[in-house]
């Protein structure tokens, strides 16, 4: 997950030939998902002997990004077949969604000591979390704001958060902030 973040990583790994010195010499991606499987787009395979055929795969589909790693399967045709099930699983069981904050739900917070009397909070980057598809609609919002800070507030200055639930389990959390001093 962490050397995804590099889009040189997928732009490389999602090749499916290329030839080098020249055109002398041609190269074949051993990872047959990036020419077969729709929004394949990398990323290794391997195989020894003791830990058989394996694959960290990645796929792209409608915003949404899955990986999936196989280890241990006896050939490269099991490899890549469970690597496809796995993926289509994701693709059809899962959705990637915007997380969203009713901002009309964001009260002020009364400000002490200061210029003015109160500041509306402002909310970081909200983010996007993969769920079951259905559960979009079950998500709920806990806001928690100061019920008061003292001046001087500092741009920045966190004033609160939102944790995102479903079921009453937290699913994701962004902060509020002062977007002045």
């Amino acid at each position: 997950r962490e050397l995804i973040k590099y889009p040189k990583i997928t732009e490389y790994s999602s090749i499916w030939m290329d030839s080098i010195r020249n055109g002398e010499f041609g190269l074949t991606n051993t990872n047959r998902l990036v020419r077969f499987y729709k929004g394949a787009t990398g990323l290794k395979t391997g195989s020894t002997s003791k830990a058989g055929f394996c694959i960290s795969a990645t796929a792209e589909r409608d915003g949404m990004s899955l990986i999936c790693v196989i280890m241990g399967a006896p050939s490269r045709d099991v490899r890549n077949a469970a690597a496809t099930s796995l993926l289509d699983y994701g693709f059809a069981n899962y959705e990637t969604v915007e997380l969203q904050v009713d901002t009309d739900l964001i009260t002020d917070v009364k400000v002490l000591k200061g210029i003015e009397e109160s500041i509306k909070p402002t909310i970081s980057e909200i983010g996007k979390v993969t769920l079951k598809k259905g559960d979009k609609d079950k998500i709920s919002t806990e806001i928690t704001l100061a019920t008061d800070v003292e001046a001087p507030v500092e741009e920045g200055q966190k004033l609160g958060n939102v944790v995102f639930k479903i079921n009453n389990e937290p699913i994701g959390e962004c902060d509020l902030f002062s977007d002045k001093n």
